[in-house]
């Protein structure tokens, strides 16, 4: 089951642990360029045989960029998914729910905030830094996201929402072994897929088009926006009360007894409506 956005974050570890390394890392008092070079550092400690470019390879992070983190040069922090890309290439970790508790300091910051934890600590989705490139592509997200599903998606599905652009994407995404046919469904090659959330929000403008108000006596869709202004206290309470109907929902559409073909989704979403009080990253996490 796809999963896209922030749910709840499992409790974190008090040291920087790295998946090659037995002894802990401290991250703290570090910034997040300088805590980054040690890491890189201490990888390239351990594996002496790697170069910069092998490890962009690896990360899809470019070697300019790796040798201005490892300079200090770099011009203000790396974004969210660089930071992403080196942890998972450098812990040998895809999933995000382990890789949450790996790092503290300004790295754990980042992952955490900007990333798919899991409404389980132990749920099994994977990111992968390849295939959330591909997904950037707005026809490649949707259609990756149908066949994702466990019933899969059949062409003419597809053609039906996205015409011939869709149907040639389908096939694209099939010979570049992303998905497989089984029968007349195309199913996701990882079906437990998250997306980081810049990608994510890149495509939520057209995932809520999907929202049709028309179609409210059919009794499948539900729609509520509520805004008031508020302290931090009261939105660490709405907040958990999302996170507990999250969890909910997620039990249900992961529940066997659950299947059928109807592709739903459903948003969980809150933030602050303006520009706001800048805040210490984090606090109300």
């Amino acid at each position: 089951m796809p999963f896209d956005g922030t749910i709840f974050f499992p409790p974190l570890q008090s040291l920087v642990r790295c998946a090659h390394v037995h002894e802990p890392i401290k991250g703290r008092g570090m910034t997040l360029v300088e805590q980054l070079r040690d890491v890189i550092n201490d990888y390239f400690t351990k594996f002496p045989n790697t170069s910069i470019n092998g490890l962009a390879m690896r990360s899809s992070v470019g070697a300019t960029t790796l040798r201005r983190i490892l300079s200090l040069e770099i011009k203000g922090d790396p974004s969210p998914h660089t930071v992403l890309n080196i942890a998972s290439a450098i812990s040998k970790e895809r999933r995000l729910s382990k890789l949450v508790q790996m790092f503290d300091g300004p790295m754990g910051e980042v992952i955490r905030e900007s990333f798919s934890a899991y409404v389980e600590v132990d749920a099994p989705h994977k990111f992968d830094q390849d295939l959330n490139e591909v997904l950037r592509d707005r026809l490649s997200y949707f259609i990756y996201k149908l066949a994702a599903n466990r019933s899969g998606v059949r062409e003419d599905e597809i053609f039906d929402l996205f015409g011939m652009p869709g149907v040639e994407r389908l096939k694209k995404l099939r010979k570049e072994n992303l998905l497989r046919l089984e029968g007349a469904q195309y199913h996701a090659s990882e079906k437990n897929f998250s997306l980081d959330l810049t990608v994510a929000k890149e495509h939520l403008p057209e995932l809520v088009k999907f929202y049709h108000p028309e179609e409210l006596d059919r009794g499948l869709n539900i729609f509520y926006t509520l805004s008031e202004s508020l302290n931090e206290d009261a939105i660490k309470k709405v907040k958990e009360i999302q996170r507990e109907a999250a969890k909910k929902i997620y039990e249900i559409m992961n529940a066997s007894e659950s299947d059928g073909p109807i592709p739903y989704f459903t948003v969980q979403l809150a933030d602050v409506l303006g520009a706001g009080e800048k805040r210490e990253q984090g606090v109300l996490q």
